[in-house]
């Protein structure tokens, strides 16, 4: 009898082999690119990063074991030499002169009264409390030996407030005023409370910002270029002030205006320019021009009493003088919302600087301007040749930019320091609605329905606690806000 199993085994090896060359060919590839798309994959975008950074230090505060707080409290601001003992002067008794002495009965011999010399004595300054307070805290967070406690603002106070402030990304000044007081005084619940918010509301967010993006963080008052998924530089800002708050807006920038004019808001022109023409016959505006009618006018020669004030109109010329500084970076929405630089640099030396009319002013406008442009084949150099005309001229990217307005109370930094940002706004504002064309103006030269409305503020000098929210979820992104409809360019009045 035959044997006919060893035949079929050689062709069923045969074919097996055949099959398994084959597979290899055919997976090999997907094999060989599967780890790497594993690790792209496993890769979180940067604003993922930054959400898990946040929720690794707010899980590090929470471990951390309890401390006690010393909390200072709002108050005067204190710096280097207030508090301790202070010299006080008791003035001398006034007594009537000699001539006067001398026609008042005295009795025989008795000399005149002299009067006696003022009394210098040492008392506690009513600032030793507060600057006690203030070393003690220090010493809590360990930024002050214990056995350097003092409540004068002395040397090693001065120091470790300095120190303190260099570590939460604060101006090193060495004064403990109300931007600095209020970080002293945060606690740990209220810390883990704005991380996790921000922490939340950036993974909420992340879908809708692109790889490449200027991101406004509006509680950091700061303004990052991200390329590609990195963030290229961060620069600090000038938003919103609590009554004209800048709007959550999603929008691009699709040109950039060298020594652009500034067109004076409607709300600044008939509060501020119009009684000044009224009552000085100026606006009190360097290189400005003002227009009655649409023809332009010599101030002195009109009775602006007799005027109403939409019949006026005030551009300020460009140059160093105006209130856009050198270059303007024009956005789509019909809001008069746009980035630009300033006249005024002094501002970003401030940590709280929500101080404009809802336009963001960028430290280094320059920088921004010479990074996008070159996309537009301008070099530095050709940037320079066009200040030094001082002539206007807007040139348009070829890629639009997308520019991302965002609300977050913590962010990461370029060397990956987490930093906290309490409220700027006592009712932060929510992703803007479409506005009508025809909706009314809100006193800046902007729809009044685009603009997140603003709340009766509190001074800046003193902005509201840090409550520590029930819940931490972001406010829900509304799916008619996502991708707000192209408008014409406006002409740009904001500041």
């Amino acid at each position: 009898m035959h044997d006919t199993r060893r035949p079929i085994s050689r062709r069923s090896a045969a074919l097996l082999m055949v099959g398994g060359l084959v597979g290899v060919v055919l997976s090999g590839p997907a094999l060989a690119a599967s780890p790497k798309q594993a690790a792209h994959a496993a890769k979180p975008s940067l604003v993922g990063g930054w959400a898990a950074a946040l929720e690794q230090r707010a899980l590090e505060i929470q471990s951390a074991p309890k401390a006690p707080a010393t909390r200072i409290g709002y108050g005067a601001v204190v710096k280097k030499g207030d508090g301790g003992m202070i010299e006080s002067v008791a003035p001398a008794v006034d007594v009537p002169p000699p001539d006067i002495q001398a026609q008042a009965p005295t009795l025989p011999g008795l000399a005149p009264v002299e009067p006696a010399p003022p009394v210098v004595f040492t008392v506690r300054s009513p600032l030793a409390d507060r600057v006690g307070k203030v070393a003690r805290r220090l010493t809590e967070l360990g930024y002050l030996p214990a056995d350097k406690w003092a409540d004068s603002f002395n040397d090693d106070v001065d120091a470790a407030v300095r120190a303190f402030q260099l570590s939460e990304g604060l101006q090193p000044d060495g004064k403990v005023g109300e931007v600095t007081r209020q970080a002293l005084d945060r606690t740990p619940a209220q810390t883990v409370a704005l991380l996790r918010r921000a922490a939340a509301a950036m993974r909420a967010q992340q879908a809708s910002i692109p790889e490449t993006t200027v991101l406004v963080n509006l509680p950091g008052q700061s303004v990052t270029l991200i390329e590609h998924g990195r963030p290229t530089f961060t620069m600090r800002a000038v938003v919103g002030r609590p009554s004209r708050k800048t709007p959550l807006l999603q929008d691009k920038i699709t040109s950039v205006t060298i020594n652009p004019t500034w067109t004076v808001p409607p709300t600044v022109l008939s509060e501020d320019k119009l009684p000044a023409l009224r009552k000085k016959g100026t606006t009190g505006i360097k290189n400005a021009v003002v227009y009655l009618d649409g023809s332009e006018v010599v101030t002195q020669s009109v009775n602006w009493w007799a005027v109403d004030p939409g019949r006026i109109r005030i551009v300020q010329k460009p140059g160093d003088d105006n209130a856009l500084g050198r270059f303007r970076f024009n956005l789509t929405n019909g809001d008069g919302i746009f980035l630009h630089g300033t006249n005024d640099p002094k501002l970003f030396s401030r940590d709280l600087r929500a101080a404009s009319s809802g336009c963001v002013r960028l430290e280094d406008a320059r920088l921004m301007a010479e990074t996008l442009l070159g996309a537009a084949r301008l070099t530095p150099a050709s940037i320079g040749q066009q200040l030094d005309t001082g002539e206007t001229k807007t040139i348009r990217l070829p890629t639009a930019i997308p520019v991302r307005f965002v609300y977050w109370n913590a962010s990461v930094d370029t060397s990956g320091v987490v930093r906290v940002h309490p409220d700027i706004y006592e009712d932060p504002p929510t992703l803007a609605t479409p506005s009508a064309p025809s909706a009314g103006t809100n006193g800046t030269g902007n729809p009044a329905s685009a603009v997140t409305p603003a709340s009766t503020p509190r001074p800046l000098s003193k902005p509201a606690p840090l409550p520590i929210p029930s819940a931490h979820l972001p406010t829900p992104l509304s799916s008619a806000s996502v991708s707000a409809p192209v408008k014409p360019l406006p002409t740009p009045t904001g500041m």
